[in-house]
């Protein structure tokens, strides 16, 4: 399979077809590809071991996704899906008390993945 490598910022034409639209409907399969692109496209400042790191965020993210179908389309291909279900996980992190800032930052891990979707970030949708 060929991982995307770009940068964000690189058309989601082109990220689409390197990444491939089965990859990218597929929540275990996206969150590996992201793992390995991330690797070589780091989010500025991220602690890449422990509860914090982008991976984890994204993980704990991916596995909301995968325990919570999305009834309003596919997140992790439309944008109005994504913005649904990111409003939705910030809720989700709400009930347990978690800070605002705290899931403000983890939000940004969730950007950062749906950079490498190429989806933009959540709310940006037209």
């Amino acid at each position: 399979m060929d991982v995307d490598r770009s940068p964000p910022g690189v058309s989601s034409a082109k990220r689409q077809q390197r990444v491939g639209l089965s990859v990218r409907s597929n929540v275990v399969d996206s969150y590996a590809a992201f793992s390995t692109w991330l690797a070589k496209n780091p989010l500025e400042g991220d602690r890449v071991y422990g509860a914090s790191s982008v991976r984890y965020q994204v993980a704990r993210y991916c596995d909301y996704l995968h325990a919570n179908p999305w009834a309003g389309g596919d997140p992790l291909r439309e944008s109005a899906a994504r913005d649904g279900a990111v409003k939705a996980y910030g809720i989700y992190l709400d009930t347990f008390g978690t800070p605002a800032t705290t899931v403000d930052l983890i939000l940004v891990s969730v950007d950062h993945f749906y950079l490498f979707l190429g989806l933009g970030l959540a709310g940006s949708a037209p």
